[in-house]
């Protein structure tokens, strides 16, 4: 009879386990994916819940976000759900900015660029991006546009001269290339950056409870350094209060 009672006991908690690990979904790659799901796990920890991260591509990001299959999106831009070809319905921004990120312009090294860096220069050739990102496409003109399957493909069609350059997430050109001496000598990120802009993460409406808790840490993440100490370690930047 002990035994039975103990049984009934974990059968009836484990809903309530369940409740305590968040799933998030993203389309970004580290090493912008694994600072903001560090932050995010450190901006949870104290209402005891976990995080878990899946990256897969953007437009499943937000099916399975807005249809409640994962609870949240890791990160978007502020106006997301206003710019988006998809249904965003159930989608709720936390409104307290976790990273400001880059895009830049990737060309070869020796390569001469008209300069200011706009929409308009960027356009005068064939353009490499990874496919996946709409704030990304949307800088480039239909006619220039070639979409790859991943970042390191992007940057080999620079290298290879198969395009006139390429555009991405600086976190993202910078990993790459420090971790590639070849790709390194032979490209450059040209500056100043072509945009930058805050990003957020959204969460299903059915954790609206959860949206001022989320704020409030991560203002407080902001206030005791832990956003700016871990932006180092991943080399991206960390929004400001």
């Amino acid at each position: 009879m002990h035994y039975i009672f103990i049984l009934f006991l974990l059968l009836i908690s484990a809903p309530t386990l369940a409740k305590q690990k968040l799933v998030f979904a993203t389309h970004t790659r580290p090493p912008l994916s694994l600072y903001l799901k560090e932050v995010m796990q450190e901006a949870l920890s104290p209402y005891a819940i976990t995080v878990e991260v899946i990256e897969m591509p953007g437009s499943r990001v937000i099916a399975q976000v807005n249809n409640g299959e994962v609870d949240g999106d890791l990160c978007r831009v502020k106006n997301f759900t206003e710019i988006s070809d998809d249904d965003t319905s159930n989608y709720l921004r936390v409104n307290e900015a976790m990273v400001l990120t880059e895009i830049v312009m990737i060309t070869l090294a020796n390569k001469k660029i008209i300069r200011p860096i706009t929409r308009e220069s960027i356009n005068l050739g064939k353009v490499a991006f990874q496919r996946g990102s709409k704030t990304i496409r949307l800088h480039v003109d239909e006619q220039n546009r070639v979409a790859l399957s991943t970042s390191l493909q992007v940057l080999e069609m620079v290298a290879n001269n198969r395009v006139d350059a390429a555009i991405m997430f600086e976190s993202v050109a910078q990993d790459l290339l420090s971790n590639s001496p070849e790709l390194n000598e032979q490209l450059l990120i040209q500056r100043p950056a072509l945009t930058a802009f805050h990003l957020y993460a959204y969460l299903n409406k059915k954790h609206a409870d959860l949206v001022p808790k989320l704020e409030f840490s991560l203002r407080d993440l902001k206030k005791n350094g832990f956003l700016e100490k871990t932006a180092a370690k991943y080399h991206v930047i960390p929004a400001a209060l």
